[in-house]
């Protein structure tokens, strides 16, 4: 009912269509290639410091972002060919599936080599490398301006030399710093896929103001959309108890997605605002290692990142997901109100 009146908010039935392929697309893949994942044993090896209620998850299948990021880059393929001016939608796809296949190698060797994945130095270094790319693209290489609107009041500030520069110094950080906040956010059955999803409608209808105040392209409403029929699509197979999982293949191609959609409607801070459950996940991760090394082993958290420390709380899986799409609901209203100004 939400995904039909945010694309109803849309630009009629074009989106609608888009959004109900993209989602049966997700769902028919997913079906068909449930009996496929199990059958090739690419089961995900749960960490050894996870909480123990974890540990029936082991043997639990993972890769299924293939599910929706099949879908999604074939219809932004599809779309590219039909519709003109979704250049920055399709540069957008391209780093999700740069960011992807960072994901896909660090699942591969999680579950054909060793359950530690790739090293933090070796992860480090290519997302890092990935994020410069992508603060290059958003500063020096898209065309127009490089811009951002104020909060509350949608006047535009346009950015030049040095704090274009600035600009794109502060980016790098930004987008490593979301995306693998949200990859860290992937840790309870349909906790990440039900947040992006709520996150992305937010983004729509977010998208769908600006548009209508002529503040930006009408591409910006294109992708988040997509992003909440696959997330939803999924959710048939990654809804507890999970029949499979996404893994950090699609984890980090929907971090650094729904970050880059931010970025390009001129308004970074909603990263922050709407994905601020992600935003806090990350942080708490950083908050417990500093806290950690600084006190000679003490915890702020009982586990991080933060959806942990409620499991090990005594809350159960499925009231941990709940009262965090409820976070991620508030926190989308809340993204909103700092965009009135546009409406």
């Amino acid at each position: 009912m939400i995904l039909f009146l945010a694309t109803k908010m849309l630009n009629g039935q074009n989106m609608m269509i888009w959004a109900l392929l993209m989602f049966m697309a997700t769902v028919t893949i997913g079906t068909l290639g449930m009996p496929l994942v199990k059958k090739l044993n690419i089961g995900q090896r749960v960490r050894d410091d996870g909480p123990k209620s974890h540990y029936a998850k082991s043997g639990t299948p993972t890769f299924g972002a293939l599910f929706f990021l099949l879908p999604l880059f074939l219809v932004g393929l599809a779309s590219a060919l039909i519709y003109r001016g979704l250049q920055t939608f399709n540069i957008i796809l391209l780093f999700m599936l740069l960011f992807a296949l960072v994901g896909f190698i660090d699942d591969y060797i999680k579950v054909r080599i060793s359950k530690d994945g790739l090293s933090v130095r070796q992860k480090t270094v290519m997302l890092g490398l990935l994020s410069i790319l992508a603060s290059v693209w958003l500063v020096y290489l898209r065309p127009g301006d490089t811009y951002f609107f104020l909060p509350f009041t949608m006047e535009k500030v346009v950015l030049t030399g040095i704090w274009q520069f600035f600009y794109f110094l502060i980016l790098i950080p930004f987008l490593f710093y979301m995306s693998n906040s949200v990859n860290i956010t992937d840790g309870l059955d349909g906790l990440l896929a039900g947040l992006m999803a709520i996150a992305c409608i937010f983004l729509t209808i977010v998208a769908r103001i600006m548009v209508m105040a002529h503040l930006v392209q009408y591409q910006s409403q294109f992708l988040p959309i997509l992003i909440v029929a696959g997330c939803l699509g999924f959710l048939f197979f990654n809804r507890h108890p999970a029949r499979i999982f996404m893994g950090d293949t699609g984890s980090q191609s929907l971090g650094i997605g729904f970050t880059l959609i931010c970025v390009v409607m001129g308004t970074p801070y909603l990263a922050f605002i709407i994905g601020f459950v992600f935003f806090f996940e990350g942080l708490s991760v950083v908050m417990q290692r500093f806290y950690y090394r600084r006190t000679g082993g003490k915890r702020i958290f009982r586990m991080a990142p933060l959806h942990h420390h409620f499991e090990l709380g005594g809350w159960t899986e499925q009231k941990v997901t709940n009262v965090f799409y409820l976070a991620g609901i508030v926190s989308g209203i809340l993204g909103i109100l700092f965009i009135y100004g546009a409406i």
